[in-house]
């Protein structure tokens, strides 16, 4: 073969995997112009939901002033100012006849509306997924093209987005055929005869602290100081839990107690050490926020804490399971409360010639959230170690049993 020939040929191959590198952005562009449509799809879809309850307050508004229920007309005004301001309705909100069948609808419009957007955005997703798997096996030996290819679906696997639509088409019921928003109940022709709904007032933003059972939850900002507070990474146990950031967001700290734990220090010719024992009580501090939704009263922030012997490091046992009822909190807002902790005995010699301990050490904590119903709604742990003891009903209180002697006359 001439060498000419050779060079035509080579830049023939050259063009080939230039053109098919360049298949990846307009696949890329197809891609994510679906995903839009889908999220504007579910918009559209929850809009014309929302809208519908509005019009069936509207309609229950006005039957109730031709009843010259003043009770009644004050509850529906305040019930469609907290559906514009929160845009969405408690599991706990209480109605009763056409209001009802109203909550019901939009519950049932909403849910089937996610569902239709995570399965839209999976299929996409799995065609795309294909599509490159293609363009994968055009570019072999480009490598440049190859790294591009792979980076771009790791982009996308990586997508909080994308996981939470796998995570919900994957445990939802097959799409039934999508329903259009019920359209607003003409107003009749004569007053009912039934009695009306009085629901409870919508909650409103918390300017101070507000004691629920033996808890006092401070709005954030305003919690008194603590020493040592030490800030927790929580991570979530699983994909379907991630999926809840939106609605909420849990946070926790932790600060110790030690005005039990007795110090003793020596030293002397040719020697010196220190002790520490007695009892370390370890307390969390936990914030509560309602990013996209309302937080129903009677609604229970559960804490699981952990301890480990002091002496291993993968071994660990749940000390405690601490239950916080918690008040009714709009959304936006963000409260912090103090939980009271477990208590953990310990002793630590550390000499100068040698240093051992004993007892027990914190090691973490699930926090979890549920409506008062008991559902689950986010739940998060301190280390990736704890997400296969994280429950998935609400559990039941755990007081901590009497300590553990791990140690016995000030020896390990």
């Amino acid at each position: 073969m001439k060498p000419g020939k050779c060079i035509w040929i080579g830049c023939c191959a050259g063009l080939v995997a230039l053109a098919q590198t360049a298949a990846l952005p307009d696949l890329k562009k197809a891609f994510e112009s679906g995903v839009r449509a889908a999220q504007q799809q579910q918009r559209a879809q929850l809009k014309a939901a929302g809208e519908a309850y509005a019009a069936a307050l509207q309609v229950a508004e006005q039957r109730l002033q031709e009843r010259n229920n003043a009770q009644g007309v004050d509850w529906v005004r305040a019930e469609r100012q907290r559906f514009a301001q929160a845009g969405d309705i408690p599991e706990n909100a209480t109605a009763r006849g056409p209001l009802l069948r109203a909550q019901e609808e939009w519950r049932e419009q909403t849910a089937q509306a996610k569902v239709a957007q995570a399965q839209r955005i999976a299929a996409l997703t799995g065609k795309y997924m294909q599509d490159l798997a293609g363009l994968q096996q055009q570019l072999a030996g480009n490598l440049a093209g190859l790294a591009e290819v792979k980076d771009e679906t790791d982009r996308v696997l990586d997508n909080s987005v994308i996981r939470e639509a796998f995570a919900l088409a994957k445990t939802a019921k097959p799409a039934a055929p999508e329903k259009t928003a019920r359209p607003a109940p003409a107003a009749p022709a004569k007053p009912e005869t039934a009695k009306a709904d009085a629901p409870a007032t919508p909650a409103r933003p918390l300017t101070g602290p507000v004691t629920v059972g033996d808890y006092k939850f401070y709005p954030q900002g305003k919690e008194p100081p603590a020493k040592e507070l030490k800030a927790l990474r929580l991570e979530f146990p699983n994909v379907a839990s991630r999926s809840a950031a939106s609605a909420y967001a849990l946070g926790a700290s932790v600060f110790g107690d030690k005005d039990k734990l007795e110090t003793n220090r020596q030293s002397g010719l040719g020697f010196a050490f220190k002790e520490e024992h007695g009892i370390v009580r370890t307390l969390a501090r936990l914030t509560v926020t309602c990013h996209g939704r309302a937080m129903a009263e009677g609604s229970k922030l559960v804490v699981h804490y952990f301890s480990r012997p002091a002496n291993a490091l993968t071994e660990f046992h749940e000390e405690r399971v601490e239950q916080l009822a918690l008040p009714a909190l709009p959304r936006g807002q963000a409260v912090v409360v103090d939980g009271t902790g477990v208590a953990l005995g310990k002793f630590e010699h550390r000499g100068a010639h040698r240093s051992f301990k004993g007892g027990d050490e914190f090691y973490g904590l699930i926090v979890s959230l549920f409506d008062p119903a008991g559902k689950l709604l986010i739940q998060q742990c301190s280390s990736t170690a704890l997400a296969k003891a994280c429950p998935a009903s609400l559990p039941a209180e755990k007081q901590q049993e009497p300590l553990r002697t791990r140690y016995g006359g000030g020896n390990p």
